[in-house]
């Protein structure tokens, strides 16, 4: 239960910020950047950032927003950044296609991928079929849309019938109420965005990729292994931090919010807290998590995430051991939800 008030919330961060600003000038530099712009699921980065966690770990972690998982995935691969908060998938597919050394994730903060396909109720689309010729909303480099391969193959739909708008983040949503798309692919923490524009949640049909089979591991934080291999004990304090700052979110999501309320000062507090809520839920306080902690990763499931993604997208064979680290990790018992 949320007990603190937003703006005592933002006082704690701020004071935070304060009383770690000294100690943060000598600490060892990284660059991180989100998946998309600063909304609620992005918020325990901001938290980690902006409210002390990575300092006090013994890291200064510069986070800024980012323009798709694709997006960020490949300037990681530039070295443009050290690390993103970006989705599994495309960076299994950014390595099956040899682009640019390879990329490792060593901390999954999505233990679901939470993809799914909007649409309102009133357009007659309820299952998948019915996308066939449709328009559908997307930034180019969104995770739920680079893998839209994979819900179209699990559900036999023709990719060659979907036509595609490219669209900002922001105009997703009012294009998909306009009726100038008739779906869009995005995450379940989009819902929140519709309520306001006066959409509600039983206006909408959801159609979730894990529902058809597509059943994967999510974003997580990435990096080029080379980096992981070169610095890893930054990467330890980076994941550490990070840690705490998203049990810490978990534990009170208003804190989380109120960080990055004191960052983008137009957020309306009540929709980011509802999309933390629900990728929360959805994602990363599953089961699975709640038995085991943050991050245990399943050996077995994390197989079949690369597999189904090489499958799909004709990319070589794949292991666990090249795609995921769980070195970095701190102590199980400090993973442990409590």
């Amino acid at each position: 239960m949320i007990k603190s008030s937003f703006a005592t919330m933002a006082g704690l961060v701020l004071a935070a910020t304060i009383d770690s600003a000294a100690m943060g000038q000598d600490l060892p530099q990284v660059k991180l950047t989100l998946d998309f712009a600063i909304q609620g699921q992005q918020s325990p980065f901001i938290l980690a950032a902006d409210g002390g966690y990575f300092e006090r770990a013994g890291v200064k972690v510069s986070v800024e927003r980012g323009y798709g998982s694709a997006d960020g995935i490949a300037k990681v691969a530039a070295g443009t950044y050290d690390m993103t908060f970006a989705d599994l998938g495309a960076m299994i597919q950014f390595n099956g296609r040899k682009q640019a050394g390879n990329l490792i994730s060593v901390f999954q903060v999505y233990d679901a991928a939470p993809m799914v396909v909007l649409a309102l109720k009133k357009s007659g689309i309820a299952k998948p079929s019915d996308l066939a010729g449709k328009k559908l909303a997307s930034p180019p480099a969104a995770g739920s849309r680079v893998m839209f391969p994979l819900f179209a193959s699990a559900t036999k739909l023709d990719l060659a019938t979907i036509q595609w708008l490219d669209v900002t983040p922001q105009l997703r949503e009012t294009m998909l109420v306009q009726g100038q798309a008739d779906a869009t692919v995005a995450f379940i923490t989009d819902l929140a965005g519709l309520g306001r524009l006066n959409i509600s949640a039983q206006d909408i049909n959801v159609m979730k990729y894990a529902d058809y089979g597509v059943n994967l591991y999510g974003h997580g934080i990435i990096m080029k292994e080379e980096y992981a291999k070169a610095n890893p004990e930054i990467v330890k304090k980076v994941v550490k931090g990070f840690a705490e700052a998203l049990k810490a979110s978990i534990k009170d999501p208003a804190l989380a919010i109120a960080a990055i309320k004191k960052r983008e000062p137009l957020v309306t507090e009540a929709v980011e807290l509802e999309r933390l809520k629900y990728v929360l839920e959805s994602a990363i306080v599953t089961d699975h998590v709640k038995k085991n902690g943050l991050s245990a990763v399943d050996d077995a499931r994390m197989q079949t995430t690369i597999d189904t993604v090489a499958s799909v997208f004709k990319l070589p064979a794949m292991d666990v051991k090249s795609t995921y680290s769980a070195e970095f990790l701190p102590k199980r018992e400090d993973l442990v939800l409590k």
